[in-house]
């Protein structure tokens, strides 16, 4: 059920996606190039496709941010979720660790 894993892991002295893993309906996307900052923090969107949770979707991720690292973990806007068909519930779970 599992359709999102991140770890976040030092890499030199930068925080850095270590692994990521995605499979439909989810996707991630990680900039590389992102504006001057005090914060070392490294920024990450989640989208999905078709706009939003739609009926009968199942999204599970998984994010490990080990010690000494930052990271944002955000959307590009609201997350919108549409009406079900069929009585076919979504589900959307969020583990970080």
């Amino acid at each position: 059920m599992e359709t999102g894993k991140l770890v976040v892991g030092r890499v030199g002295d930068k925080s850095t996606v270590t692994r990521c893993f995605s499979k439909y309906p989810l996707k991630f996307i990680i900039p590389t190039k992102a504006g001057r900052s005090e914060t070392d923090a490294v920024w990450i969107y989640t989208l999905t496709y078709g706009g939003g949770i739609v009926s009968g979707d199942c999204i599970s991720v998984d994010l490990t941010v080990e010690d000494g690292c930052t990271a944002v973990l955000t959307t590009q806007a609201s997350t919108k979720v549409y009406k079900s068909v069929a009585l076919k519930c979504s589900e959307q779970m969020m583990e970080i660790q």
